[in-house]
């Protein structure tokens, strides 16, 4: 016995969703569920990272993990009077995959990425962010309550 389902193929999935969505049909908001009930809740977590050129050393930086859509960026503290002109944000807001894969335009490659969620990140952890291996020495009272209440 042969079922007749008719499957789209992979490559053609964003294309169709997007027409739907444009004509007014579709699901626009799949992780709406997930903005409401996180938006505003960041996790906070205190960075090293070893940089090893010429005028590197320990860096010291602070991760905020947003939970309304599992992105994250990565702060500079600033040291006052450290002589070193320092950048405001070593990351901006993105989704941070654990391993990038790289290819000459977006939307090349048909692998799917895997990106960091809040389980992934744990005091005394490294983690990889576009090749820098950074380590998280601390977080804030609110990210150690929500680890106690989700995880």
């Amino acid at each position: 016995m042969m079922l007749d389902i008719k499957q789209t193929p992979p490559d053609l999935a964003e294309t169709k969703e997007y027409f739907e969505v444009k004509l007014k049909g579709g699901k626009p908001n799949k992780k709406l569920e997930q903005y409401i009930a996180n938006d505003r809740k960041v996790l906070r977590f205190t960075i090293v990272w070893n940089d090893s050129s010429y005028d590197g050393g320990e860096k010291t930086y602070t991760l905020n993990f947003f939970l309304s859509d599992n992105t994250m960026e990565v702060k500079n503290i600033k040291v006052q009077n450290s002589g070193i002109d320092e950048f405001p944000m070593l990351l901006n807001r993105m989704a941070v995959p654990k391993t990038p894969v790289l290819t000459h335009y977006p939307g090349m490659s048909l692998k799917q990425q895997e990106f960091y969620v809040p389980a992934d990140l744990k005091i005394g952890r490294t983690i990889v962010i576009y090749g820098r291996e950074v380590m998280l020495v601390d977080c804030d009272e609110y990210t150690k309550q929500w680890y106690l209440e989700n995880l």
